[in-house]
């Protein structure tokens, strides 16, 4: 994989389950990167979390930032100060949203279906309205990071709220790759078919976090040009080699993630 030395790639929602894989995957091929958070907490515990991953050197590139990237007000300093601080983003990871459970939609509030899309298809659509015009410009990749909940209901697991709001981020990601089609940007909607909680993939999970970082980092580092438009659907370490991923130590990476922490 080439590296991505001196790249900045801004990670909205490094301080989720998934985000922290794709945080790691990118310090370790040389990005640097710039994670915004509405908890100064959340994001220390995000670098605690690396640390026991990460070298220093490497840990030494990611920068925090308190704002909320899901405002347009905030959103709009946050990228000022990470273009002061950091750089121009040359990429942007966006993983954001929260589950927002409701076992019957009939018994459901209206407010919980306006939280499951102020924290999926609105947020997504500020963040690329942020950052999406810079990139148009400089060829930069967006990677937009979804789940499955999207394409499929589960019915049991009260996730119809988040199908609902994912099902129309989908969409947004359609037009603005639609839309982008004729400038210099690449945007990809990667779908991960895993199974991740605090930050650890589950024993039952098909796929690692380290599998989602990798296939990230691949993206930004050149493959999301051709891959523009694309909504992959990655459900197993198989499909890596078929991508372009070279996976060799990702098996190694992800036993050692498994590791007590030392």
């Amino acid at each position: 994989m080439k590296s991505l030395n001196d790249q900045t790639v801004v990670v909205a929602g490094a301080t989720g389950n998934v985000g922290p894989f794709v945080v790691r995957a990118l310090l370790e091929r040389g990005a640097s990167v710039a994670a915004p958070s509405r908890s100064g907490e959340k994001l220390g515990g995000l670098r605690k979390h690396l640390s026991e991953h990460v070298d220093e050197s490497r840990l030494g590139r990611l920068h925090t930032f308190v704002g909320d990237i899901g405002d347009e007000g905030e959103a709009a300093v946050l990228r000022r100060r990470i273009t002061e601080q950091v750089g121009t983003p040359d990429a942007v990871v966006a993983s954001v949203g929260d589950y927002v459970a409701a076992p019957s939609l009939l018994d459901a509030r209206t407010a919980e279906l306006q939280r499951a899309l102020d924290t999926a298809t609105l947020a997504h659509f500020v963040i690329a309205r942020t950052f999406l015009p810079s990139l148009r410009d400089s060829g930069g990749t967006y990677v937009f990071l979804q789940g499955p909940l999207a394409f499929e209901l589960y019915p049991g697991l009260g996730g119809d709220l988040v199908s609902i709001a994912t099902a129309a981020q989908h969409m947004l990601f359609h037009a603005l790759a639609q839309q982008a089609a004729e400038s210099r940007a690449s945007v990809v909607e990667l779908v991960g078919h895993m199974l991740i909680r605090d930050r650890q993939t589950q024993p039952t999970s098909p796929l690692s976090g380290e599998a989602v970082g990798a296939v990230v980092a691949h993206l930004i580092a050149g493959a999301g040009q051709e891959a523009h438009g694309q909504s992959i659907h990655l459900r197993s370490p198989e499909q890596l080699a078929d991508l372009g991923v070279d996976a060799h130590g990702l098996n190694a990476i992800a036993a050692d993630a498994r590791m007590p922490a030392r």
